[in-house]
């Protein structure tokens, strides 16, 4: 008998193995499958939602339901076959996170942990398309007021910040910077709250000025 404090997760797929895997994927989680569409409306306010991308009743992204749903649930999009610019179409439509629909357990709890917190989560390729249309979307005579976040950090975690914001991974920063990945993070992590960022995305907005 799961524990009345389970918090619960809906799945929303045609898929009995999607289902299965997710509902194995942590015990901590009470999984609850949803076969239609509408059972979506009904879900209390905050729930987190997986909403298979397969489903045959899986609506247009452009279709107005998405924006009714992300108003009050915690909408993660699995895919089986993940492309960024369907990630990008989720994401506009209102879904807090992206993922391989067979992503092993642990990365399917770590998604499922960060969207529950209320921050997104996308894959990496899809956050490195996303930087660099930050990027590339600020003209280079542009005034920089947030350079003021230079302020609250160290110089060691500006160069950090400036180039996670570039898009590079933890391991490029580290090779560049001759630090270890497990530095890295250390200084990623200082940087997210000394600036009150979430995550990249947020970092990239701050560094670049973009509110």
């Amino acid at each position: 008998m799961r524990r009345l404090d389970s918090p619960s997760l809906y799945i929303f797929t045609a898929d009995e193995s999607v289902f299965h895997r997710i509902r194995e994927m942590d015990a901590h989680w009470h999984a609850q499958r949803l076969v239609s569409a509408i059972e979506l409306e009904g879900l209390p306010v905050g729930s987190l939602v997986m909403i298979d991308n397969a489903h045959p009743e899986r609506p247009d992204w452009n279709d107005a339901r998405w924006r009714v749903w992300a108003g009050h649930l915690s909408i993660i999009v699995l895919s089986s076959e993940p492309q960024d610019a369907e990630g990008i179409a989720a994401m506009d439509a209102g879904a807090a996170g992206y993922c391989h629909a067979y992503a092993n357990a642990a990365t399917l709890r770590q998604v499922v942990e960060v969207v529950s917190s209320g921050e997104l989560w996308v894959g990496r390729s899809l956050l490195t398309r996303l930087l660099k249309g930050v990027n590339q979307g600020i003209p280079p005579s542009a005034a920089r007021p947030a350079d003021v976040w230079r302020k609250l950090l160290t110089e060691r975690e500006i160069e950090v910040a400036n180039m996670a914001a570039q898009g590079a991974s933890n391991l490029g920063i580290a090779e560049v910077l001759g630090i270890t990945e497990r530095t890295v993070k250390a200084h990623l992590t200082s940087i997210f709250e000394k600036l009150d960022v979430a995550d990249r995305l947020q970092l990239a907005l701050k560094v670049h000025g973009v509110k």
